[in-house]
Parts: structure tokens; sequence; C-alpha cells
């Protein structure tokens, strides 16, 4: 037996050691400076060919081994995209696992079958990279959790945002530096100008080994927009913004409310067309969140300033207009960040230096009061339009490239990740409580006890 065979049986039987290790940060798994981590990709489609084509094969710690999907063109296109050659081809992954030598797997299927094939993957001994959303079942995520405890492997969840640099930044900007002050508000949205569906070949026909797992070729290509395989526009835009939320607030909402419609796309799907809503996070002095002020005017109780505060995220999707496209607005009493994934900007606020004097105003300040209740703050606020920063960061590799080398590098060396399954559990309660909010149109009150365990658990909180 070969030295890289044992080494790769280490990983199979040893899932508990290896937890136990990596919550000490030592590397359990001796790999040569040369080797790279072997992996097989569960779901070829669009986004699990773009992980090949971006991700994977540019990870220079990263060997894919195998490919597997149920639709043929799929797969024998990500055969293709991922070099061709000694690549295996698979349709069901479960034979994949039986018989390929896997350190660990990335799960690009839809929503409906994350949970199944991950916790198959977990069992066999495999690290997961899986896609958001984590689970579209609140007792499947945390039935995850519980399986990353008790066999010592991690599942690190598709929050690219995570691994992003500048994204890293920003959170060090606001959390270590405090360039936001207070943060009162986020706002957030993801608007495009597209139906959401994929072309279907109404004339293609499916062998006997695809209809062995596709009964209807147009809801397997379109998912997303089916109720019974997604819960559309949140769970497959809407996590990856409120896991921004809950982030930047280091804490998790304690209540949403909402409304949504399918009003535009009215062409067999089940999904809402356009959402909007509201979630309420409760601060208080324990959250790396939170932030104490300073009275702004005699008014001001220094004492109940300081107490705990709720900050309310305003969060929309819509589906037939992308003029405002995709960002993060995150809004403080010094200053809001303006995120996106090709860049960030930071808007300083003209007005945050305004303040009163406690006893009577000096001449700057009877001016800057005789501004702000004139009505004049509007060309104050607009400078902060003129004054935005760019946030910059020294990086020449892509986000997906970079998540994927952190995954290798985690499974090499040791390691949480930072898009850790914690992420992916409370991005998944976000979402289903949203989903509920707007389902039922009421308020929906989001419980600790969904997103808490009786062991410890990774930390959903760090940035770098």
């Amino acid at each position: 037996m070969s030295d890289d065979v044992s080494r790769r049986d280490f990983i199979k039987v040893a899932g508990t050691t290896v937890g136990a290790a990596i919550a000490t940060s030592y590397a359990p798994l001796s790999y040569a400076a040369n080797e790279k981590v072997r992996v097989g990709c569960i779901g070829t489609g669009g986004q699990g060919s773009f992980h090949i084509r971006y991700g994977l094969s540019s990870a220079s710690n990263i060997q894919i081994v195998a490919v597997c999907d149920v639709f043929r063109p799929h797969l024998e296109g990500a055969y293709q995209v991922a070099g061709g050659g000694d690549i295996k081809k698979y349709m069901d992954y479960r034979e994949m696992l039986e018989k390929e030598q896997l350190d660990a797997v990335v799960i690009a299927t839809p929503l409906h079958t994350h949970f199944q094939i991950t916790s198959d993957c977990l069992d066999a001994g495999k690290f997961c990279f899986t896609e958001k959303t984590m689970c579209y079942d609140l007792e499947q995520s945390r039935e995850l959790v519980r399986k990353c405890h008790q066999t010592g492997l991690f599942v690190q969840v598709g929050h690219q945002r995570r691994v992003n640099p500048m994204y890293n930044k920003a959170m060090m900007l606001a959390r270590t530096e405090g360039v936001l002050g207070r943060i009162n508000h986020i706002m957030c949205q993801w608007h495009r100008n597209d139906d959401w569906r994929r072309p279907v070949n109404l004339n293609y026909q499916l062998s006997p080994e695809e209809a062995r797992w596709i009964t209807n070729l147009e809801r397997h290509l379109n998912w997303r927009i089916y109720r019974e395989y997604s819960g559309g526009l949140m769970t497959e835009l809407a996590t990856h913004q409120l896991d921004i939320a809950a982030w930047f607030l280091d804490t998790m909402p304690s209540r949403v409310t909402g409304y949504g419609g399918l009003d535009y796309w009215r062409d067999g799907r089940t999904v809402f067309d356009n959402v909007n809503l509201v979630y309420e996070f409760d601060i208080t002095p324990e959250s790396r969140g939170y932030r104490a002020i300073n009275a702004r005017n005699p008014y001001q109780d220094r004492r109940a300033i300081n107490e705990p505060y709720t900050v309310r995220a305003a969060f929309s999707y819509i589906t037939a207009n992308g003029q405002k496209g995709a960002s993060e607005m995150i809004e403080g009493d010094q200053g809001a960040f303006q995120l996106t994934e090709t860049g960030g900007l930071f808007f300083p606020e003209a007005t945050a230096e305004v303040r009163w004097a406690d006893q009577g105003m000096r001449d700057a300040d009877a001016q800057n009061a005789s501004i702000i209740t004139s009505g004049g703050t509007r060309e104050m606020t607009n400078k902060a339009l003129a004054n935005a920063k760019e946030i910059t960061v020294d990086n020449d590799k892509s986000v997906d490239q970079l998540q994927f080398e952190s995954f290798a590098n985690n499974i090499m060396y040791g390691g949480a990740p930072r898009a850790n399954v914690m992420v992916g559990m409370r991005a998944s309660v976000m979402a289903l409580a949203g989903m509920k909010a707007l389902r039922e149109r009421t308020q929906v009150e989001i419980d600790p006890a969904w997103y808490t365990f009786d062991f410890p658990t990774d930390d959903p909180s760090v940035f770098g």
C-alpha cells in the first residue's frame, strides 16, 4: 500500500481525531509539498461548471479526480472543462464515493438535494464544499452541524463573500478601526431584469440512465423557480446578503416581516418574482457589532443611548428591472460602505462631526445647527458622494479560486473555513424565516434555539 493511499485511508477513519486537531490549529494530515487535495465534483450544471472553470482548475492545491451529474450534457461538458484525460465520469455520486480515493467533494446540485448528498459524503469521510443555501429545511441544517461535530469533518458553504479580500477589509475597517461608527441601518438589493429560466431542448431524449434521475427535464433544469425544489429569490440570492448583515452586526436577527408576490413572470413558476423584507437585529453590549456613542445633543440621555438598540436591515429582490444591481449598503453614523462582489466604496459622513455643546453653542456649532434646522443637510450629506473612497486590496486571484484554495488549505493543514457550517446554518435560518413571513404575510419571530447547540460550534463571525 502506497503512502498516498495510507494517508487517504487515514482521513476516512480518523474523523474525530481530525476534528480535535482542527480545533487546536494542528495540522492532522501529512501532505507532501507538491501534493494536492483530491476532489470529486457533484453537480456540474451552471454553478458547478463555473467552479470547475474559474475556481477548482486554478487552485494550485486541488486535483479534480472525478465529475458527477445525472444529465449527460452537463457531465460531458464538465469533463471537458476539467481537462478530460484520466478524470472519471459518474452519474451516481454514491458510486463515485465507493470507487474513487477522494479527500473532498464539491456539491453544486439543486437545493433540495443538498442535505442528503452532503450527509452521505460526510458519512464517507469526505470534507464537503456545499453550495449555498446549505439546506432547504431547518432540521436538516441542524443535522449537518451535528454531523460535522460528530465526525470532525467540516462543511464549507458557498458564501464566497466570506473569503473576498475586499469584504474582509471592510469588516476590519468597521470592526477593528470603527470607521462606520455605530451601524444603524443596512440596505441590500439584488435587482435583475431576467426571467431566470434556462433554455430547454424540448426534443432532447433522456437516456434510460438519465431517466432514472430525471422525470421532468424542464423542472430539472429550472429547479430554482419551483417551490418544491427552491426558495427562489430567498435561497438563491437573499442568503448571500442576509449573511453579510449578520456578519457585520455579529448577531442574528430577532424577527422579520415582508411582502412579496408573483406579479410579472406568470409563466408557470411557483416562487415569488419580487420580495421586500425588513429584518430586525437586536444589538447588545455583548455583541462584537455593538458600538457605544457619545451624546450629539444635550437632550440625549448618555446612559439610554448606549443601552441595547435595534438595527433594521431592508432587503429587496426583483426580476423585472436591473438598474440598481446587487449591493450591500452598511450605514453608520460616521460613514457607510457600499459593497459589491467587484468592489467597494467608503462614504464618510459629512455631518458626523456636527456636535452641540453641553453649555450653549460655540459659533461653529451654532452655524452647523443653523444648517441642520434650515434643511441644508442635503448639501452636506451629498458631500459623501463626492468624497467616496475606494476600498482597495492587493489580490490578483478570482474569489472563486481563493475560496477553493482556502478549502484545500484547511483540509491539508487544519482549520475551520470562514464560510463554515454555522455560517450556512444561520443563513438558512434567516432565509426560511423570511420565506415564512412572505408566504403568511406576518411577522416571524426567530427563535435562538433554532441555531444554538449544546456543543461547541464554529465561530460564524471570523474575518481576516
